[in-house]
């Protein structure tokens, strides 16, 4: 049982900094600005749980990671493969973004559920959104979700069931049903991302892409 509650301890941890700095800070910050902060809070603790996971798995897991109980080895595809990676993690992300946004807005969701929590968000200053949305956010996101709350559910789960799993908890978390329905395949993605990369820094770029997307294609369009 207490496997299972770890499974969830980085995401109540988030959601505890994220009420504390919404009471505290609420009245005086941007909505953009206190999501930025409890980002910022919160990295160096989700920080520390995922040294202690790879402390408790024996090794280092970027290089070897446990599924289901069985262990593959990762293939080393170079500093060059992993560059290229990286930069179609960032494109895939925007793209992914801009296509399902597309997709979602030409099916009239928004007259359907209402998506004033990323319209707030993204009335926030170009540099807050730049800095907390585009790379706080994703890399505090990351670490939880696909990192922690994955990476303890492949203990207990099939790699698929975790994926599943871990993702709908991502799309759960952001509360509204746009937010949900957006939210939900792009974690399966980040998800499959991280399995083939076998680095957080691939998915934590592809929410970057993803992000950033959201945040400057509107000044374009």
């Amino acid at each position: 049982m207490s496997g299972l509650i770890s499974i969830v301890t980085p995401v109540l941890l988030h959601m505890l900094v994220s009420n504390t700095v919404a009471a505290l800070f609420g009245q005086r910050l941007d909505a953009a600005s206190c999501t930025a902060l409890a980002a910022l809070i919160v990295l160096p603790f989700v920080w520390a749980m995922y040294r202690q996971d790879r402390i408790r798995a024996g090794g280092d897991i970027s290089a070897q990671e446990t599924h289901a109980g069985q262990s593959r080895e990762v293939k080393d595809t170079g500093i060059a493969g992993k560059i290229l990676f990286g930069v179609f993690c960032i494109a895939a992300g925007a793209v992914l973004n801009v296509v399902w946004s597309t997709v979602l807005n030409a099916a009239g969701i928004q007259d359907v559920f209402s998506n004033e929590t990323q319209e707030v968000l993204l009335a926030g200053s170009m540099a807050v959104q730049l800095v907390g949305l585009c790379f706080l956010v994703p890399l505090a996101e990351e670490l939880i979700f696909r990192v922690l709350v994955y990476g303890r559910m492949k203990r207990y789960f099939p790699v698929k069931t975790a994926a599943v799993l871990s993702s709908l908890l991502f799309a759960l978390y952001h509360g509204n049903p746009i937010q949900i329905i957006f939210a939900f395949p792009m974690a399966l993605a980040l998800t499959a991302v991280y399995e083939h990369g076998q680095l957080f820094v691939f998915p934590v770029l592809f929410h970057i892409g993803s992000n950033a997307a959201a945040v400057v294609f509107p000044y374009f369009f």
